[in-house]
């Protein structure tokens, strides 16, 4: 999406609401109950912020992620997984994200013109 595209600010509205009105609260809300949720400094007190995988090498399961027919799933998709990865306080989040989706959407129409993006070589 072009940042000169009129249909542009209504995504940009979208995501300057949802921080706002949403993420921002929810940060609070968190870092209010476990100071260490959202850090918003270097703790001069921590040895170290590296954790220890368990997981140590990647398959290709890993990078295969199915398509979402459209933000409402998407929703779902990402409520989920939060929930299933012991980060549900983030589950609320899901269906504004969800409308986000939807609303920054673009419908890629094929034409024969190459893209300008891409280098012909012939």
């Amino acid at each position: 999406m072009s940042s000169t595209d009129k249909n542009a600010s209504k995504g940009n509205d979208a995501i300057d609401r949802f921080f706002d009105g949403e993420l921002m609260p929810l940060a609070s809300r968190l870092r209010a109950s476990d100071p260490g949720v959202f850090l918003a400094k270097v703790d001069p007190a921590a040895e170290s912020y590296y954790v220890k995988r368990t997981k140590r090498t990647m398959s290709k399961a890993d990078f295969e992620v199915a398509a979402c027919v459209d933000g409402a799933e998407f929703a779902r998709r990402l409520a989920a997984h939060w929930n299933a990865c012991g980060c549900g306080a983030l589950a609320p989040l899901a269906p504004s994200i969800g409308k986000i989706a939807d609303a920054v959407r673009v419908e890629e129409h094929d034409n024969a013109d190459v893209s300008p993006f891409v280098y012909v070589m012939f």
